[in-house]
């Protein structure tokens, strides 16, 4: 992951990343051969610890659109995966839950940091404490998730979504991420004020925003479109 990562951070191509799986699971957390080892040995578990949070942390931080398509199981790392990406689709055949409580283990994922920012304090208490799994229609009503869809139409609207997001160029989306991250804990007069410089910087300095701008007065195509 770290290697992909770094990629995607460094590759001007890549204008949106779409992770998904095969088979019944989409992610179950940590290797249960490395767990056994981190139970055994607390200096291996913190450096474990340390390198989740950090691929984690890179992965909420990435410039471009981060898009989770999950129709098998999400559970306990594979539930903190899916906090730190941009948008989340779910089949209604997906199951998501941070389980680790079940097993009398806490997170350590950034569950506690991540979950209460979308669905409030409370509701992050119940999911983490009972350890239940989530119906996905559920997780989309308290806002955990973006939408939900039959099993017969998620690629259909994944690959819809992933198209809108490739039209519009990386710079675009990196500013939005940028602005967004950094006035979630302002108030929204300090938030106001931070959109404002981090839209001047890229306004007056991006080539993007000019070139969006006067493609639209000029009826034609920004050249950044993908022509299909």
């Amino acid at each position: 992951m770290p290697t992909t990562i770094q990629t995607i951070k460094t590759d001007e191509t890549i204008r949106a990343v779409l992770f998904q799986s095969s088979g019944k699971a989409f992610c179950v957390g940590l290797d249960l051969e490395l767990l056994k080892k981190a139970f055994s040995n607390d200096s291996y578990f913190t450096s474990v610890l340390e390198r989740l949070r950090k691929i984690y942390i890179d992965l909420e931080n990435l410039p471009v659109p981060t898009v989770c398509k999950v129709e098998g199981l999400a559970r306990a790392g594979g539930f903190e995966f899916i906090l730190s990406c941009d948008i989340v689709y779910l089949s209604d055949k997906a199951k998501i839950g941070d389980n680790h409580t079940h097993f009398s283990v806490p997170p350590g994922g950034g569950s506690t940091s991540r979950l209460p920012k979308l669905v409030g304090s409370n509701l992050a208490k119940e999911i983490i404490m009972t350890a239940d799994w989530l119906d996905p229609f559920y997780a989309e009503k308290i806002g955990l998730v973006n939408k939900v869809y039959p099993s017969s139409e998620i690629d259909y609207k994944v690959k819809e979504l992933i198209e809108k997001l490739v039209q519009k160029p990386r710079s675009v989306h990196r500013t939005v991420k940028k602005m967004l991250h950094s006035s979630l804990d302002l108030s929204t007069e300090e938030g106001t004020l931070n959109e404002i410089e981090i839209f001047k910087d890229y306004a007056y300095k991006e080539k993007d925003a000019k070139e969006g701008f006067f493609a639209f007065v000029e009826g034609r195509d920004p050249s950044w479109k993908i022509k299909n």
